[in-house]
């Protein structure tokens, strides 16, 4: 519709006449911020701090969770409050951040999947039309994905190895892990390398530069559908809680709504942060036996029949459950404080000349 008639029938339309000045602040509203609104600039500094504040906050339940999806069957853990007593008292509060070094550099990755995200959405409604937030986010996700798994995957695999270093006979998995688990002991013994540098060697070591990318298909098979289910469930979320504003802002003003200026957006930021929730929720569910598979073929370093084997023996059904409460606590933390911190990101980072257009 051409901008002017747009404009005449929402100032007509019996609804702005009653709350015209909602209308006219809220007519011209930027409700999804995209690549070309931002200054680049400003975004990237800010989205490094929020997203390296959020890992400090949270990484302490990737360990438990770890822990608790390595382990066979219950013979260490009885579940997400029991790892992190035990793991507080006997090895103390800093065993729930060993590792968690090795992942800053994870942090890079993030900016290149944000990068290629945010650039594939702008592709795919430009260049294929589509128009759908929800469809466009999940095909966005699932292509920017796998680009993050080259940082994601070695990072992860030392990091996975320091969480569990001190008992790699409960969390190691069988004789496959020995060989690592050796070389980082009989390293420690030798010199006072720091048990990153250790683990890094040790790997190294055993398998060579592939080690450091042990599962990578996994990794893939893994990311894409989990950020496709999040990024769909996102916006899908976000849809339903816009069809509640209408409905709410017809009953208010007894009029139904004509134009989206004329609903009230302004708790915009508060639906983003719960349906971040709900998607992290989501894709933590529908993706627990791919983590498993994911981590287990890292850490225990068996071949992708075995792996499965070995799940379906001793774990059987548990390999939709285990370790699924801290994920899914985790995930919808970290889902809701990433949507929080990058919605506001980009709203600080936005042009000048769409400041007043964004919604808060």
């Amino acid at each position: 519709m051409d901008t002017a008639i747009e404009a005449r029938s929402i100032a007509t339309s019996p609804l702005s006449q009653k709350i015209s000045p909602l209308s006219q602040i809220q007519k011209d509203k930027l409700l999804v911020i995209q690549w070309e609104h931002l200054n680049l600039y400003k975004f990237y500094p800010m989205a490094l701090c929020s997203s390296w504040t959020i890992r400090c906050m949270l990484y302490p339940m990737s360990v438990v969770k770890s822990r608790l999806q390595l382990q066979r069957q219950n013979n260490v853990y009885n579940g997400m409050r029991d790892a992190f007593v035990k793991i507080i008292r006997h090895e103390g509060i800093g065993a729930l951040y060993k590792g968690f070094w090795m992942t800053l550099p994870q942090l890079s990755a993030s900016f290149l999947y944000s990068s290629a995200y945010e650039r594939v959405r702008d592709l795919l409604q430009t260049h294929l039309h589509i128009t759908n937030h929800s469809v466009v986010s999940a095909l966005a996700g699932g292509i920017a994905s796998p680009c993050a798994q080259l940082i994601f995957v070695p990072t992860d695999i030392v990091a996975q190895h320091m969480m569990v270093h001190n008992n790699p006979e409960a969390f190691g998995g069988g004789k496959k892990n020995i060989p690592v688990a050796d070389a980082i002991r009989k390293d420690g013994l030798e010199g006072k390398r720091t048990l990153g540098l250790r683990v890094i060697r040790a790997v190294y070591k055993v398998d060579g530069i592939s080690g450091f990318y042990r599962g990578f298909l996994s990794a893939i098979m893994l990311y894409i559908p989990s950020t496709m289910v999040f990024w769909s469930t996102y916006y899908n979320s976000l849809a339903v809680f816009r069809m509640i504003r209408e409905k709410v802002t017809e009953l208010e003003y007894g009029v139904k709504p004509t134009s989206p200026a004329e609903v009230d957006d302004r708790n915009l930021f508060l639906d983003q942060a719960v349906s971040g929730s709900i998607g992290g929720v989501a894709s933590a569910m529908v993706t627990n036996p791919l983590e498993m598979l994911r981590i287990r073929l890292q850490v225990h370093r068996t071949t992708y029949r075995e792996t499965i084997v070995r799940l379906w023996k001793y774990e059987k059904s548990q390999v939709f459950t285990k370790g699924l409460a801290p994920r899914m606590v985790n995930n919808a933390l970290y889902s809701s404080l990433v949507m929080l911190a990058y919605e506001s990101v980009k709203r600080f980072s936005v042009l000048p000349e769409f400041k007043n257009k964004i919604v808060w």
